[in-house]
């Protein structure tokens, strides 16, 4: 569904790909630019994933789950057919088990593409849901969550470059999500009637491109900002340092 703050492990590693400079953890390694900076760069962000989750205070870089993605209103009506469903405190559990599946250095310390993979993600918050469904007037509210598989995410970032002595700053990010299966479930409907609640969730499953194409802007937008906000918090270094030519 998302590339949850996956991405945020991996502007961890490119800014800070240098070895030997002040207060950077022993764990990162130099990323000189060779033949081989690809896959170090990648390697890297291996050997940062056991410290995703609880975050890496030295870097100023918080843990990435649950990874909060707000509120998010859902309207299909057709005559008097259809409901509103209004989502909110949406949290997602799962980015950290994401996969680099490809990574292009475009331009040297400027533009870097990623293509990753996440196997599950899991999401929960609370919702409210009025409308109607096979005949059924439905209103009600409680919680709701959600499986999906097999999500990937094409990301692209933007450094801003001036001078080899500027500190490195993100410029803009591109980040486009794919969903693979997946179901929601919303809990307690018509006050736990389990036969009723199993019929409306069914429909709303069998509609669950429509839910789709609703969630993942909302889940770009909040990926984009978060990430260009966290990413800036974390650089300290200049471009010299932090992208050797050799």
């Amino acid at each position: 569904m998302m590339c949850g703050k996956v991405i945020l492990l991996c502007l961890a590693t490119i800014f800070t790909v240098a070895y030997g400079l002040d207060g950077l953890p022993e764990y990162i390694h130099i990323c000189p630019k060779n033949e081989r900076a690809t896959q170090c760069i990648i390697d890297n962000v291996e050997r940062l994933r056991p410290y995703v989750h609880s975050g890496i205070p030295e870097l100023g870089v918080p843990g990435i789950e649950p990874l909060y993605l707000g509120d998010l209103l859902v309207s299909e009506r057709t005559n008097n057919n259809g409901v509103t469903i209004t989502a909110k405190n949406i949290k997602a559990f799962g980015p950290s088990q994401f996969k680099v599946k490809k990574l292009n250095i475009v331009q040297w310390g400027e533009e870097y593409h990623f293509e990753l993979f996440i196997p599950h993600i899991y999401v929960e918050g609370t919702y409210n849901i009025d409308g109607q469904i096979l005949l059924f007037p439905i209103k009600g509210s409680g919680k709701f969550v959600g499986n999906f598989t097999s999500a990937t995410g094409s990301v692209k970032c933007f450094l801003s470059k001036h001078s080899e002595d500027d500190i490195v700053q993100i410029q803009k990010f591109d980040i486009k999500i794919k969903m693979g299966k997946g179901s929601i479930k919303l809990k307690d409907l018509f006050n736990g009637d389990k036969v009723l609640g199993e019929a409306i969730n069914d429909v709303i499953n069998d509609n669950f491109e429509i839910l789709s194409k609703d969630i993942v802007p909302l889940v770009e937008k909040a990926l984009q900002r978060t990430f260009k906000k966290i990413g800036n918090q974390i650089s300290r270094y200049t471009y010299a340092e932090l992208f050797p030519m050799t």
